[in-house]
C-alpha cells in the first residue's frame, strides 16, 4: 500500500475497572485505491458480517466493539448524517475489548433483527464501576459458539489491516474505512474535525 497521508495525534487512555482503553485521536491514513490490495480490501469488507444503517449516501465501514465507549461516541455522531442521507454505515461488530464483549457481539449478530439489537446496545450504553457496558445482554455460550466464525472473520479484517498499516498485531477499535474518489481512507480512533468533514464528503 502506498501511504499518501498520515496524521498522528496523542492517544487518549482511560482506565475502567482495571481495563485500559486507548483511543488514538485522529490517526489517519490514505491509500491509493488503484493499488490492487487496497481494492481487494475494500471489496473484502463487503463480505464481512456487517449491519447496515442508512439507505443513501456513500458507504462507511465502522469496526466497533459493543463495550467500546469511543465506538459509542462515533455511533452517536453518525446518527445525524445517517438520518440526513449523507452516509450509509456498515457496522462491523467485533467482540474482544472486555470479558462480556464477545457475548454482546454474538447477541447482536444472532438477533432476528441485528440493526434493532445494535440500536438497543447503543441506546442502553452505560459507564459502570466495572467498565463500559453496551446495553444488550450477552448471548448464551451456545449462541457464542455459533457466532464464533463470524466474529473471527470480522476481527481478521481489522487485525490484518492494522498490522499492515501500523505494524502491530493488536487489534483496536474504533476503525473507520471509507472511499473518497480514487482514495481509500483509514482512521484509527476518533476522527478530528478535518477528518470528519472529509468523511462526510466521501464519494
Amino acid at each position: 500500500m502506498t501511504i499518501i497521508g498520515s496524521i498522528q495525534y496523542l492517544a487518549r487512555s482511560v482506565v475502567f475497572g482495571g481495563i485500559i482503553l486507548t483511543a488514538t485521536m485522529g490517526s489517519a491514513y490514505a491509500a491509493q485505491a488503484s493499488a490492487d490490495h487496497d481494492l481487494d480490501y475494500w471489496q473484502a469488507l463487503s463480505h464481512t458480517h456487517y449491519i447496515e444503517e442508512g439507505s443513501k449516501g456513500p458507504i462507511l465501514y465502522d469496526f466497533f466493539d459493543p463495550n467500546c465507549p469511543y465506538c459509542h461516541q462515533i455511533y452517536t455522531w453518525l446518527q445525524n448524517p445517517i438520518d440526513n442521507g449523507q452516509l450509509r454505515v456498515r457496522f462491523i461488530v467485533v467482540g474482544f475489548l472486555t470479558h462480556s464483549s464477545k457475548g454482546k457481539a454474538s447477541a447482536i449478530l444472532a438477533a432476528a433483527n441485528p440493526l434493532t439489537a445494535l440500536k438497543q446496545a447503543e441506546m442502553g450504553f452505560t459507564m459502570t464501576k466495572a467498565g463500559p457496558e453496551g446495553g444488550i445482554d450477552p448471548a448464551s455460550g451456545a449462541v457464542i459458539a455459533k457466532m464464533q466464525d463470524r466474529l473471527h472473520f470480522n476481527k481478521s479484517r481489522l487485525q490484518g489491516k492494522e498490522f499492515e498499516i501500523q505494524g502491530t498485531p493488536v487489534a483496536s477499535v474504533p476503525f473507520l474505512v471509507y472511499r473518497n474518489g480514487k482514495t481509500i481512507h483509514y482512521i484509527f480512533g476518533l476522527p478530528d474535525n478535518a477528518q470528519w468533514r472529509d468523511l462526510l464528503n466521501a464519494s
